[in-house]
This record gives C-alpha cells, sequence and structure tokens, in this order.
C-alpha cells in the first residue's frame, strides 16, 4: 500500500546519530532526573526546565545552568504555563512536555526539526537544512538529512524564538544545539 514510502523508510533506518551540520553544533546534554516540560523564553536562548524535582533554566548559548529551584512546581502545567525564576523571575513561559504543547519546529532561515517513529517507541529527531525535505527523494528535491537524537522516551523537541538555538528533551535528560558564535 506505501511501497514508494519503502526508499525513504530505508534511508531513515540507515542513519546514525550524526554530528549535525554547520553552524550547528551539540554544546551539552544536561541529566535532568522527571524532566515534566521545557519552554524559551520569547526574547532569548534561555530555556526554563520543569522537573518533578522543581525548576532550572540553562542557557542555550552556553549551555550553563543559570538558575535553580528544589521546590515542587505543578502550576499551571495543564495551562502549559510556568512561572520563571533567575533571569526568567516575573515572566510565564509556554512550556512543552508531558501535557502537551509543543516548541517551533523550524527558524525564520528555514531550518527543521522533523519526528519520525519507524521501529516504536524509538523515535527520531531529524534536523533538515534550508531548501531540503523529508520526503525530497519522493519528488525530486533534496532531502538531506541528520539524525541528531534517537530515543524512547521524547518528551519535546524544538528551536527557540530566536532560531540561534534548538533542544530535544527526553523524561531524563536535554540535548543543546546551538550555531551562536560566542
Amino acid at each position: 500500500m506505501y511501497k514508494h514510502l519503502e526508499p525513504l523508510k530505508k534511508k531513515l533506518l540507515l542513519l546514525s546519530i550524526a554530528t549535525p551540520p554547520t553552524p550547528w553544533k551539540l554544546i551539552s546534554t544536561v541529566a535532568i532526573g522527571g524532566l515534566r516540560s521545557v519552554g524559551f523564553d520569547s526574547n532569548s536562548d534561555n530555556l526554563l526546565v520543569v522537573s518533578s524535582q522543581g525548576r532550572g533554566v540553562l542557557d542555550c548559548l552556553t549551555g550553563e545552568k543559570t538558575a535553580r529551584d528544589y521546590d515542587e512546581y505543578y502550576e499551571n502545567e495543564v495551562s502549559l504555563e510556568a512561572k520563571g525564576i533567575g533571569i526568567l523571575s516575573n515572566r510565564v513561559i509556554r512550556i512543552s512536555g508531558l501535557f502537551g504543547g509543543g516548541l517551533p519546529v523550524s527558524t525564520e532561515d528555514c531550518w527543521r526539526l522533523e519526528s519520525v517513529t519507524l521501529k516504536w517507541p524509538e523515535q527520531m529527531i531529524i534536523l533538515l537544512p534550508p531548501k531540503s525535505y523529508l520526503y525530497g527523494s519522493l519528488s525530486g528535491r533534496t532531502d538531506d538529512m541528520t539524525k541528531v537524537v534517537e530515543d524512547s522516551c521524547i518528551v519535546t523537541y524544538g528551536f527557540s524564538c530566536t532560531g540561534q538555538s534548538f533542544v530535544v528533551a527526553t523524561t531524563s535528560e536535554i540535548n543543546i544545539f546551538n550555531r551562536a558564535t560566542i
């Protein structure tokens, strides 16, 4: 029934996790026990992390943890919002995670992230450069792609609003990628 998809399926199954193409780089993998949700500040690359053990803020340009509290926090989780801490104090951050929501999956200059599940429960996160398409080979277009993460416990993934960083969050860690020049 879907024989036309077999070449794409074979290509995806042969992909190994690889270093992302320039200008992207993996800058940090941060262990987070009981991760529930994350959300980017709308004006920066600061990421609010909500876990079963409190909240934290990660600077996705440096990979550094800039704030941490250890108080349980479940307020507005179903509404997909969380109060910020540290540099994000007095801000309400839209979050994505166990209760739904989503981070941006493309940038203004057309980098994209795609989620593909061929062998459930394993989920692949694929990075596509501008003018490249997941189904490109089926329509005579470019299909350059890089598998950046594969895991069975992905909670959410996406770009910052600035387009300078992206994360893939599982229930136990956050992989931080960026293209910053600092």
